[in-house]
């Protein structure tokens, strides 16, 4: 699709905004729908058309609805085109000139089977190929929708919140120098995510005690710099009202019972005598705690830093010996609960975003040094499915009984 092309589209949404769910839908359907995905540029439209909702009053759980629909839809034509043709789809015309199509995604959905219907969502090559493969590969039906709408509900919000966000940010009256803090902050952040994973795919022993130095180093440069960045702190604070997530009415208060929710967590896996698995929760906590009164971390930012802790650890303990693109990918289980904490804070403030921050890197630096002293005395094991599914239900259960 031509740029000219996109540029009428979008300055005629803009014109006809009655039309944006809609367009959100067909380009979420498109996007995800075998070959045409692979030609229709749906990120950079879903970016525009999201954007065009916010400044439009459209509610983002209303846009996440649509995109969620095409989605979800686009993935089921595309699996029942590979059920239906299995390898015969090859003799078609864009798959004869690109026989490589088929080629990649056979060879990505062998090597991580169900996984990859999840993780193609976010591949832009294969991710109008995997759904048709899978059926190709006569995936179960029920199998294939359960993991269709799971991944499509991490997938929406993943690919409209930027744009809607962009798009409300557009509205706010933002003081000098808050685009050039938050953007300093967004490029260290990018350098540190970085750094982490670059030491982290070396998988020595001491790659988690060099990830966590990272981290310590960075909370570090944030605690030195506080004072320089408190244009950024304060326009977020005052500016809560565009950040809160739409649709979040309840109030989830930072307060010590929320830590409770580590016990079914490790009472589980000292029952199935997980003993380094149990270990490593309880060291995350006891780290994380004695890192937030060091650094004098408030009351609620220092709860949060606790919780953290104890999902990054859920998260070690669930991924144990899967590769480590898998292992990353468990990060993404963590956005919803993230969000959900950080629209609140904003909302009530309970504390300032740099605190949010600092406790974030706390968290993660006592989960990864909590990973390599565990590791050091025995390595943990690969958790049984029941196991690593239950646990990793929990935290969301918990937080739903919370809400409610």
């Amino acid at each position: 699709m031509e740029i000219p092309l996109l540029v009428e589209l979008t300055s005629w949404l803009a014109e006809h905004q009655q039309w944006l769910g809609l367009a959100i839908f067909l380009i979420s359907f498109t996007e995800s729908l075998a070959v045409a995905g692979l030609v229709v540029p749906g990120v950079f439209l879903l970016f525009a058309v999201s954007a065009l909702a916010a400044g439009g009053g459209m509610s983002l759980t209303i846009a996440v609805m649509w995109a969620f629909s095409g989605a979800v839809l686009g993935d089921l034509i595309s699996f029942f085109l590979g059920r239906y043709f299995h390898q015969n789809i090859r003799d078609f015309g864009p798959f004869v000139r690109n026989p490589q199509w088929i080629d990649g995604g056979e060879r990505f959905f062998r090597r991580y089977g169900w996984l990859s219907v999840v993780l193609g969502r976010f591949i832009g090559p294969i991710r109008p190929i995997i759904p048709m493969i899978a059926g190709m590969f006569d995936m179960p039906v029920w199998r294939f929708i359960a993991i269709n709408l799971t991944s499509a509900l991490i997938w929406a919000p993943a690919y409209l919140i930027p744009g809607y966000t962009t798009g409300r940010a557009a509205q706010w009256a933002v003081p000098p120098f808050f685009w050039s803090q938050a953007l300093s902050l967004l490029i260290g952040a990018a350098i540190l995510i970085s750094c982490c994973l670059y030491v982290l795919k070396l998988q020595k022993r001491w790659s988690c005690l060099v990830a966590a130095a990272c981290c310590l180093l960075s909370l570090l440069t944030l605690g030195m710099n506080q004072r320089a960045l408190t244009i950024f702190d304060s326009t977020l604070v005052s500016s809560a009202d565009h950040l809160r997530l739409p649709g979040d009415n309840h109030t989830l208060i930072l307060t010590p019972q929320v830590l409770l929710v580590v016990v079914p967590i490790t009472a589980l896996l000292m029952l199935s005598r997980r003993w380094n698995h149990a270990a490593m929760q309880v060291c995350s906590l006891a780290l994380a705690l004695s890192m937030s009164w060091l650094i004098n971390l408030t009351g609620g930012a220092s709860i949060n830093a606790l919780l953290t802790a104890i999902l990054c650890a859920l998260v070690v303990n669930c991924s144990r010996n899967q590769r480590f693109w898998v292992r990353s990918a468990w990060l993404l289980y963590l956005l919803p609960l993230v969000l959900l904490i950080a629209s609140n804070v904003l909302e009530h403030q309970q504390f300032l975003p740099l605190d949010m921050l600092r406790s974030l890197l706390v968290g993660i630096s006592a989960s990864l040094l909590a990973c390599w002293l565990v590791e050091r005395v025995s390595p943990m094991t690969r958790l049984v499915p029941i196991q690593r599914w239950l646990i990793a239900s929990w935290p969301f259960i918990a937080a739903a009984w919370v809400l409610w």
